[in-house]
């Protein structure tokens, strides 16, 4: 599918290809009281999946699937049988890509993306293997499957042979924390921020060559969430860039949102993204967006953000020198302010529960 790609100072924005849905959330069907939904918990944790799992753990009527180990062990399938047979919960629901071996109960699943199949370095063997021979038929036995973004519902219909109608796109939201009222990072001087892993289609090392053949070096430090992988130690020290670039380890969540608010700009120069949760929690703290025009992250920034492609190194180079321009960054940080409201974790719920009491 095609979509027009209007440019801001020779950079790209593409128009908004977020669902009408965010406005328009179909709140008319909600689980009976008396409908048990268990609830696959093991997936809370500090990471994209965790982060959404926590969200809607708080916010929908579910109960614990009280199980322990990981949800992708070699087993688990089994077990997740065995222990909705025990449990007899009316459906089961997962915010994550697993699912019990056959159909004990109702149930729905989470697919955030297919990025262990779309990037070579993210797949394997193993992980192709669980994809055809457990994901995919156990995609077509749920009762819905749920997904954040309409770039990964095209692109999971495409994969599994579902129809488009039993894929349900929940966006994601964005906690009340970020806010640009509040405390700002404390750093030495301006600069830029980049929030994610450093696994090779995050692209951190297309962002570092970036920043310095922009110049920006001399103004600006570019500051990265996590550690440095062994490749981007290696170009900072060989580009002697280990005094502008510094990787802040891992971030505390009370902490995120001053960290955003006290950036220039956030930098988001991914390969590929299924939705891209960093755009709308830097929009939502006041933190103008310059990201890749990859995937999912046009149709989540909307016009919000001024876009680059990550590929070419001329065009990201320019895409950063943005950060001069005082007035269109002052524009962005509006835009974004605006787009972020449109995402709710309510919102994600709410579809959720009527997509569950609708089909489960």
């Amino acid at each position: 599918m095609e979509y027009q790609t209007p440019r801001v100072n020779g950079i790209v924005t593409p128009k908004s290809r977020w669902p009408s849905l965010l406005k328009t959330p179909n709140t008319a069907h909600a689980p009976p009281s008396f409908m048990n939904i268990a609830f696959d918990e093991r997936w809370i944790g500090l990471h994209g999946i965790g982060r959404f799992a926590r969200e809607m753990g708080a916010r929908c009527p579910f109960s614990a699937l009280k199980m322990t180990g990981k949800p992708l062990d070699l087993f688990d399938p089994l077990r997740l049988q065995q222990r909705l047979k025990e449990q007899k919960p009316d459906h089961f629901f997962s915010p994550g890509f697993n699912a019990p071996f056959g159909t004990p109960c109702s149930f729905s699943l989470t697919i955030h993306d297919l990025i262990h199949l779309s990037i070579k370095e993210e797949g394997s063997a193993l992980k192709k293997a669980y994809y055809a021979h457990h994901l995919r038929p156990a995609a077509l036995r749920a009762a819905c499957v749920f997904t954040g973004s309409s770039f990964s519902k095209a692109r999971i219909a495409e994969w599994s042979g579902l129809k488009e109608d039993q894929i349900v796109i929940t966006g994601y939201g964005v906690d009340e924390a970020f806010s640009e009222k509040g405390p700002s990072y404390p750093h030495r001087r301006p600069y830029l921020l980049y929030v994610g892993n450093q696994k090779p289609h995050k692209n951190v090392d297309g962002l570092i060559r970036a920043f310095l053949d922009a110049g920006l070096k001399e103004d600006f430090d570019l500051l990265l969430s996590g550690a440095c992988s062994p490749s981007t130690q290696s170009m900072l020290q060989a580009f002697d860039l280990e005094q502008e670039v510094i990787a802040l380890g891992a971030i505390a969540e009370e902490m995120l949102p001053g960290v955003y608010r006290g950036a220039s700009a956030l930098i988001m120069p991914s390969l590929y993204e299924g939705f891209g949760l960093p755009v709308i929690e830097a929009m939502a703290s006041g933190t103008p967006v310059i990201s890749s025009n990859r995937t999912a992250l046009p149709e989540v920034g909307g016009e919000a953000a001024l876009y680059f492609d990550p590929l070419d190194h001329q065009e990201a180079v320019e895409a950063l020198k943005a950060v001069y321009d005082s007035a269109l960054m002052d524009r962005m940080r509006a835009l974004g302010i605006d787009r972020a409201r449109d995402f709710d974790w309510n919102l994600t719920a709410q579809r959720i529960t009527s997509a569950i009491a609708l089909s489960g």
